[in-house]
């Protein structure tokens, strides 16, 4: 098996644990946290990504993650800077994120996805949430084998309610139980896609919408191109 990893979800949650600690301790962190993945998922080796700088989403859509205006952990720059020189992270391919890397490379068998970010979970196969508490609750570790149609509900899904974390909006007036109950009984992704596009009503929005939220399967892959396929049919 293996690991494939989202590296900036560990520089940034290793850095911000650490807020008011060496950097040695952020990168104590992010080392366990690696090590604790590999050895839950029995991943004999692993792929680390991380964004690029560029991000082709923001010249579809400038305010694409304009809200993320609080100010970054101290100690990321340098949590990047050595999960790339140490523990051989990747960039990403030239403007695209991270998460991208992710759904590449992921095939449907031998790999798995290590995130948090259930956004991935759009891309189908298998699956590892690692264990996470607060202060008054907790999530276990969490594996998961996404269908390909449950990965293309969840995506739609996202269409409907919009990414409040990424600053995409979706529909006016229209939420996650909504969304769920307007696809329940959508069985193919061209039926999903029609009740979508029936939802908006505005075919620019939609897209605009659906090709930032959209994670890249191959590297010229492009929600327009499906956008353009159902459309034309």
């Amino acid at each position: 098996m293996e690991a494939l990893i989202d590296m900036d979800l560990l520089c940034y949650r290793s850095s911000a644990s650490a807020e008011e600690e060496e950097v040695g301790i952020a990168i104590h962190r992010m080392n366990e946290l690696l090590d604790n993945i590999l050895e839950k998922t029995n991943a004999k080796t692993y792929r680390a990504f991380i964004s690029s700088g560029s991000n082709f989403r923001k010249e579809i859509y400038p305010e694409y993650k304009a809200n993320r205006t609080a100010p970054k952990p101290k100690h990321l720059q340098e949590c990047r800077d050595y999960a790339i020189s140490q523990l051989n992270a990747e960039p990403a391919p030239e403007g695209l994120e991270a998460d991208d890397a992710l759904g590449i490379y992921q095939k449907s068998e031998g790999t798995i996805i290590c995130s948090l970010d259930k956004d991935l979970l759009q891309i189908p196969g298998k699956h590892f949430q690692w264990a996470i508490a607060g202060r008054n609750w907790s999530k276990p570790d969490t594996w998961i084998d996404q269908s390909f149609t449950d990965g293309l509900r969840l995506f739609y899904e996202q269409c409907i309610k919009g990414d409040a974390s990424d600053n995409v909006k979706g529909i006016k007036g229209m939420g996650e139980a909504r969304a769920k109950k307007e696809l329940a009984r959508k069985y193919d992704e061209e039926s999903m896609f029609k009740k979508v596009r029936t939802l908006y009503g505005n075919d620019e929005e939609f897209l605009m919408n659906a090709r930032c939220l959209w994670i890249k399967r191959h590297l010229d892959d492009d929600f327009e191109d499906r956008f353009y396929a159902f459309v034309q049919e």
